[in-house]
């Protein structure tokens, strides 16, 4: 513990205490690191937030899965035209949906398990950092408000 340098005509010296001074600086350090990635989170009830990123996962799922899809066609391109009168496109059109559907399937369950994952270390995260932050904001109550 040191001392604070007063200003002339003040008399008493204020402490600084080391264990409140360790959790400033481990806030702050959460803050630097974490904050920005968990604190947006928590500010959504958990079913919310799993539903923004589904939502978010269909429409990049789908988009993705036309990228795919275009790429395929671009390089089947010769193929696809010479088979084109005898192919039945009705049943490729199915073929397609269908791996279309099992695609999006897996993809939402992996959005599903990341966004869960995320939420629930962020919640857990913040509860330390509420905790600290409680403490120390205990620390200044049983000392009047002094530093």
């Amino acid at each position: 513990m040191g001392c604070l340098s007063q200003p002339e005509g003040k008399t008493g010296c204020h402490m600084i205490h080391n264990e409140r001074v360790r959790r400033m600086v481990q806030l702050q350090a959460f803050n630097d690191r974490k904050g920005k990635e968990c604190f947006p989170v928590v500010t959504y009830f958990r079913k919310d937030y799993v539903g923004l990123h589904m939502l978010k996962g269909f429409l990049s799922g789908t988009i993705a899965y036309g990228v795919m899809l275009l790429m395929w066609a671009v390089s089947n391109m010769e193929m696809l035209m010479e088979s084109i009168h005898t192919m039945d496109l009705k049943q490729f059109a199915i073929s397609v949906l269908l791996r279309y559907l099992l695609f999006l399937v897996v993809y939402l369950a992996a959005v599903f398990v990341y966004a869960q994952t995320k939420y629930t270390r962020a919640k857990k995260e913040i509860k330390g950092y509420n905790r600290h932050l409680k403490r120390l904001i205990g620390s200044f109550e049983r000392d009047g408000g002094e530093s």
